[in-house]
């Protein structure tokens, strides 16, 4: 007679990788958004889990099962996936390393490997179902998310404003985003210089009072230092930036 299983043992897992999921976009939502204000780039490998669930959903029972055991088998499929997700993460973080898609796209293939390589056969019970990978996949991701300021060292809004403060402005206040090339339109033929790092990521521009004049401020997360500032009144464009 075939033993019962209860629902946790039935659904437990599934119900982890959802929540864990969970954690993970709202982790993603509060460093892109609160932290950053949307300088840093959301990945869309946030979009994949939920699609691949989709179309597992509208497979028939029978076809579940053998896509079940292709996608859980070891050998030169799992070292081939590996190998693409992690050239795929670490090209995206070469060329953009202050984008969250390069964790994503290097937690999956580590997660992936850790699973194939020790974890499924290590723990009891880990192997038979497909949440278990995707459980190694979202807790790496998650800490990835959550240590993203540790690791790329990128200054957060409220951290560029105490720089500021520490100079010396006062009235400060966070306007808006401007890019590497919306310097060149700010600030025309006195564009300021900017180093390799600066390049690749955004700018926070900021208003702010100094010596009793209004003035926008330019600060780099990258860095962290002010990279240009004017008085409103002698550029209309960062006046209109602010004040839009």
């Amino acid at each position: 007679m075939q033993e019962k299983t209860s629902f946790w043992q039935r659904y437990g897992l599934m119900i982890l990788t959802i929540i864990l999921y969970g954690l993970d976009l709202g982790a993603i939502l509060f460093v892109s958004q609160q932290l950053y204000k949307n300088i840093v780039e959301v990945t869309t490998f946030a979009a994949l889990p939920p699609v691949f669930f989709v179309l597992w959903l509208l497979r028939g029972k029978a076809g579940k099962e053998n896509y079940r055991r292709d996608w859980l088998k070891t050998g030169a499929f799992s070292w081939i996936m590996t190998i693409i997700l992690f050239i795929a993460g670490l090209s995206v973080w070469l060329a953009m390393p202050y984008s969250l898609a390069w964790s994503y796209a290097l937690m999956m293939a580590l997660g992936y490997f850790l699973y194939h390589s020790c974890l499924r056969k290590r723990i009891p019970g880990w192997g038979q179902r497909i949440s278990e990978l995707f459980v190694c996949i979202f807790t790496l991701e998650l800490a990835a998310v959550l240590l993203f300021p540790i690791i790329t060292g990128m200054k957060t809004v409220n951290q560029a404003e105490a720089i500021l403060a520490r100079q010396g402005y006062e009235e400060i206040h966070y306007a808006v985003n401007t890019s590497p090339s919306g310097l060149e339109l700010i600030f025309e033929d006195d564009a300021p210089e900017l180093t390799r790092s600066e390049k690749k990521t955004g700018f926070y521009v900021f208003s702010a009072v100094d010596q009793g004049k209004e003035i926008g401020v330019v600060v780099s997360p990258a860095s962290g230092r002010i990279v240009r500032q004017a008085a409103l009144a002698d550029n209309l464009v960062l006046d209109l930036m602010i004040h839009q």
